[in-house]
């Protein structure tokens, strides 16, 4: 099984289900409420165990309740927690979120930078691949660098502000709108050509782009709940690099992915190999029926 090493942000998140979004000053009852783990790493690492990888999330908590929920999550998720720290006098990052009738979402965090600025405090751990994201830059660059010496892959999901000292440890770059626009103005292939590595740009529903001008068009699904759907992504393309996918297939794997968790609410949409086997296989039927 693929093992991968998930780097970042773990919060508790507290979701709101609202019909539209509220206006400024005003007081509203949300239709349903939960509380759910969050935080790109620990979404990513949730991604990867359902799947059926080995997921080793790296990041961490505080010494409260919250802190506490969340090590038990991981024990239900069947995620690693070996690289998780426990930090003390401080409060477990969290995050409200308001999840609207359209699937949109709308995020307010906060987290302490004792718990963002975590290095490695043990070996480095046996794995295939590692993922990281940019709110822990200290964890990922202290991962990316032994990975490097390794040569193993490293996959920087990148959200702005793009850390730039941690660009020459990345093999893989996959960035969001808000990522791309914080290289001014460049284009993918001249960051790719730059930083030496694979770069793709992701646009939640629209095609991912590749710095070598490739477009993969996700699957037209309808969206009940998009919070966590870049991290899923992220998550299942770290996992498919890992399994053996070329980068082109690892993008359609983890667009097929992120498409079914998407279009389903729940603790239990994050999709098994099987089901994202499953919809590659029922798409690409669709498609030679439409072109035939």
């Amino acid at each position: 099984m693929p093992t991968v090493v998930c780097a970042g942000l773990i919060t508790l998140d507290v979701i709101y289900d609202l019909g539209s979004y509220p206006e400024e000053g005003s007081k509203v009852r949300a239709g349903s409420a939960r509380l759910s783990p969050g935080g790109g790493a620990m979404i990513a690492a949730t991604a990867v165990a359902r799947l059926g990888g080995i997921a080793r999330l790296a990041g961490a908590v505080g010494d409260d309740l919250f802190g506490q929920f969340l090590r038990d999550q991981m024990i239900v998720r069947g995620i690693d927690d070996a690289l998780v720290q426990t930090v003390n006098g401080v409060a477990t990052a969290s995050s409200a979120v308001i999840v609207t009738a359209d699937g949109e979402r709308t995020i307010v965090n906060q987290r302490s930078d004792q718990l963002v600025d975590a290095r490695l405090a043990i070996d480095f751990p046996d794995c295939d691949i590692v993922l990281a994201d940019t709110r822990c830059r200290h964890l990922a660059k202290d991962l990316f660098e032994v990975a490097q010496t390794q040569g193993k892959p490293t996959v920087l999901d990148g959200e702005a502000p793009v850390p730039q000292d941690l660009l020459p440890f990345v093999s893989h770059l996959a960035l969001s709108e808000q990522g791309l626009a914080d290289f001014n103005g460049q284009s993918l292939a001249e960051i790719a050509d730059q930083i030496k590595c694979w770069a793709c740009v992701t646009r939640g529903s629209g095609p991912v782009e590749v710095h070598d001008a490739s477009l993969c068009v996700p699957p037209k699904v309808v969206p009940l709940d998009t919070l966590g759907a870049g991290d899923v992504w992220h998550g299942a393309f770290s996992f498919a690099l890992a399994d053996g996918f070329d980068e082109l297939d690892a993008v359609i794997f983890a667009n097929s992915a992120a498409a079914l968790f998407v279009s389903c609410v729940g603790e239990e949409r994050f999709p098994t190999y099987k089901e994202v086997s499953e919809k590659l296989e029922t798409d690409l039927s669709a498609l030679l029926r439409t072109r035939g």
